[in-house]
């Protein structure tokens, strides 16, 4: 599976083209998507590779990822399911950066807020933003095809879009 994405948001354009790993379900590029629109102003990298300086001996990546100008990662974002022993070394290992999880439901991001408390010292520095209710269906619904056209706006905590013909206005929950 893979999206050809003709992104124009906030007065910008650019090209997308996201394919799925060995083990990738259409949800997981879903909400890549809609976290590369949602942090669109921090100029996202989408599975940047661990040759980046700022990434260099790292297990693991991140599914969207922005550096600041020195190149240190000042934004890591996860998608969907993510090990807590992985977000408690990223709060360790990144101390100045933004940590995210985009999940797909407002359910499942309430239950890895209590996990999360219970596991990682400092929780309070990882933010959980969800989809609400039954918009997530609906964006999958949108990206049924290869070729994908947004046009809209977008901000750290809202999407206010037109996706293959089909308009949303979503406000994500912080969690």
């Amino acid at each position: 599976m893979k999206y050809r994405c003709d992104l124009h948001v906030n007065g910008a354009s650019r090209k997308l083209l996201l394919v799925a790993g060995l083990t990738e379900t259409p949800e997981h590029l879903a909400l890549k998507l809609a976290a590369f629109l949602l942090y669109w102003e921090h100029e996202p990298i989408v599975e940047a590779s661990t040759k980046h300086p700022s990434l260099l001996g790292q297990e693991f990546t991140p599914d969207l990822v922005a550096f600041d100008e020195t190149g240190a990662v000042k934004l890591w974002v996860e998608c969907g399911k993510t090990a807590l022993h992985k977000l408690g070394k990223l709060v360790r290992r990144y101390p100045d950066a933004r940590i995210v999880v985009l999940r797909a439901t407002e359910g499942e991001a309430k239950r890895f807020r209590t996990d999360i408390a219970a596991e990682i010292e400092r929780h309070a520095r990882i933010e959980i933003r969800a989809w609400p209710a039954a918009d997530f269906k609906t964006w999958l619904g949108a990206l049924r095809r290869e070729k994908v056209e947004v046009y809209g706006e977008a901000g750290d905590n809202a999407l206010n879009l037109v996706v293959n013909e089909t308009a949303f206005a979503v406000h994500f929950g912080a969690f």
